[in-house]
């Protein structure tokens, strides 16, 4: 939607009983509508669809909007994010979108709805019918009053128009029915269905605008993809789960997930399919079909919504102020933003249609699309943070990573084919790319195999990688080694970090208390750590002891403190080994909040090879490492890889909190 715009609209709503031989009234200049009623009084309108953050001003408080009447002199306004419609009693309505604000008023001509900011979408649903002979508005006539000029839209016919002001120019789209302009000067168009009316510069000018409502409407099923999603039926105002079952959808219909969850929205009698990504929002507006071509028009609110488009047919995805046309098996996403949109095509092209400008957009590239009739800008799509080359077996330990790249050399156009099984029978992703990668979801378990061929059929590069949660390291803060009091020396040998240790000895009948002494070999002048206890074990923490060679003696003593009889010297020894089987990052750990850089430190198997978001890692002699490094991507990774000889690649992500204001 756009953002808050310095013109004001004014839509009036006119009861006015007129005949249908009533000539037209003459062309003048527009005036300016008249200020809304203060304080409730008669009902004029209703509110419902409520979404996102909608609030009612009334005798100059604001509150949280709720559904209910609308009075004289209210007032609404939409945030960022919110939705509302305005019901009349005929069946009309009027959808203001975000970023809008609107006030309820009356006066002698009927019902009059003062715009300030935002996008007013009106719609005369079919099978609407007058009031009987006698009412007070067998005839309702819509005006939509703008900077350029007046528009009419008639009650006798079903219609859709959507009027837009931008800061020099007005457009009004007519999607359904037609409608009169007028403009400021006193000139007077009429423009039908597929004709948009286009004032810039004081010149006004009919064009023709391609048909978006053409097809027969297909029905749209929801079904749950993973965690949680929720359904919003239209006119309610209450978020429920998604039906395991799955649930066909009416237009007006709203669907969200959850952080962590996705939907999967599929247009009946056709393969193309819609997802709704985490924490991510949209309403179904509607859906139809006709010969080859499929159609599927939403309102994506938040978040992003893939588009899987079928093979060997014309697709389209209609947005608000933005159509995606493909075909040829195209996969994209589409991510709503603050200011606009961005689109990530990730294989096959597609054309991004804004009004009369059409921009190509290939396989690995990303459009950023801003304002309200700027040109896309498009760029070089970046493969996600995690890349894997071809080869067999490579292993991916993580905790939520979003994406995943495959990657292959030499240029060129290709077919690539993503699956879940090595037979190619569950295909995740298929479609022509012009760059050597493609990119996908990356699956919290199981197996990705991939294969790349040219065009003619020739075999380009193959691989697979199995995906999983990161294994638990070894806590070996937890272990206590025990040390036994006698003549044998005990080696304790460890990974990652030195351990607990808990001394045991004999028991002296007459002792009360017993005091044991660790001393470093060649430094028996001061311990290293004492501790008095009065059972026959004393135990010390993890990492109190370091890596080395130890003397420790216990000493038994009185009630008073007196010592009962010398001590024997014990020998200890503290060794660190290496030969730890995986990879063990200590640090920094999942969820933890990024910085610019990040402390990562762990230890490595003795003959392996390590890097960090692809910077090679040097290991000391113990293989363990300790660095500064810079979190990529959204939100932040540390992507470790290991190699060793002879094994696969092995690859643990760490997820970390981005950073805040």
């Amino acid at each position: 939607m756009s953002s808050p715009r310095p013109w004001f609209l004014a839509l009036l709503l006119l009861a006015a009983g007129c005949d249908e031989d009533a000539a037209p009234p003459s062309p003048a200049p527009v005036a300016v509508a008249p200020a809304p009623d203060a304080g409730p009084g008669v009902e004029l309108a209703r509110l419902e669809g409520l979404s996102g953050d909608v609030r009612l001003e009334r005798g100059g408080k604001a509150v949280p909007a709720s559904e209910g009447p609308l009075y004289g002199g209210d007032a609404v306004e939409t945030a960022a994010g919110g939705a509302a419609t305005v019901r009349f009693p005929d069946g009309r309505s009027v959808e203001v979108g975000p970023d809008a604000r609107f006030a309820m008023g009356a006066d002698t001509g009927g019902i009059v709805l003062t715009v300030e900011r935002g996008i007013v979408l009106s719609r005369v649903p079919a099978g609407v019918k007058p009031p009987a002979a006698g009412g007070t508005a067998s005839k309702v006539t819509l005006s939509i009053l703008t900077p350029f000029g007046l528009t009419r839209v008639g009650s006798d016919a079903p219609s859709e128009v959507s009027v837009q002001v931008e800061k020099d120019a007005g457009r009004v789209e007519v999607r359904l029915g037609a409608i009169e302009f007028v403009g400021r000067d006193g000139q007077q168009v009429r423009a039908a269905e597929g004709e948009s009316v286009a004032v810039a510069g004081g010149k006004l000018e009919v064009v023709r605008t391609p048909r978006v409502v053409e097809l027969a409407p297909i029905p749209v099923t929801v079904r749950l993809g993973s965690g949680r999603a929720e359904l919003r039926p239209k006119g309610t105002v209450r978020w429920r789960p998604v039906s395991k079952q799955g649930e066909v959808l009416s237009p007006g219909d709203g669907v969200r997930t959850r952080p962590g969850g996705s939907a999967v929205l599929a247009l009946e009698g056709s393969s193309s399919v819609l997802s709704l990504g985490s924490a991510s929002e949209l309403v179904l507006e509607g859906a139809g079909q006709g010969g080859t071509t499929d159609e599927a028009r939403v309102d994506l609110r938040q978040g992003g919504l893939g588009v899987r488009m079928a093979p060997g047919r014309t697709s389209r995805v209609v947005l608000s102020g933005l159509n995606v046309e493909g075909g040829d098996a195209a996969r994209l996403e589409v991510r709503r933003t603050a200011s606009g949109y961005r689109v990530d095509a990730f294989t096959g092209q597609v054309t991004l249609v804004r009004g009369e400008a059409r921009q190509p957009l290939r396989a690995g590239e990303r459009a950023t699309v801003e304002g309200e009739s700027a040109a896309p800008r498009v760029e070089p799509l970046a493969p996600a943070p995690l890349a894997l080359g071809a080869g067999d077996g490579a292993e991916v330990f993580h905790q939520g990573l979003d994406d995943v790249t495959f990657t292959w050399e030499g240029e060129g156009e290709a077919v690539v084919e993503v699956a879940s099984d090595a037979g190619f029978t569950r295909p995740v992703l298929s479609g022509t790319v012009f760059r050597p990668f493609v990119t996908v979801p990356a699956p919290s378990r199981g197996t990705l195999y991939w294969r790349v061929r040219r065009k003619d059929g020739t075999a380009v590069a193959k691989g697979s990688a199995s995906f999983a949660p990161e294994r638990p390291a070894k806590d070996l803060a937890r272990v206590r080694n025990v040390v036994p009091e006698g003549l044998e020396k005990t080696t304790i040998f460890y990974q990652d970090k030195p351990p607990a240790v808990t001394f045991t000895y004999g028991e002296e009948p007459s002792a009360a208390k017993y005091r044991v002494a660790v001393y470093r070999v060649g430094a028996l002048g001061t311990p290293v750590a004492e501790r008095t206890v009065t059972e026959t074990r004393a135990a010390l923490d993890a990492g109190a002891l370091g890596e080395g060679s130890y003397l420790w003696s216990v000493t038994p003593l009185s009630a008073s403190g007196a010592q009962l009889k010398g001590g024997q010297m014990n020998k200890l020894e503290l060794v660190y080994d290496n030969s730890v089987p995986v990879l063990v990052v200590s640090s920094p750990r999942n969820g933890q909040r990024a910085g610019e850089k990040v402390r990562a430190t762990g230890v490595a198997p003795v003959d392996a090879r390590l890097s960090i978001n692809g910077r090679p890692v040097p290991l000391d002699g113990k293989h363990r490492f300790s660095t500064w490094v810079e979190p990529v991507g959204s939100p932040p990774l540390l992507v470790f890889k290991m190699s060793r000889p002879g094994a696969p690649e092995v690859y643990t992500v760490r997820t970390l909190k981005p950073r805040g204001p």
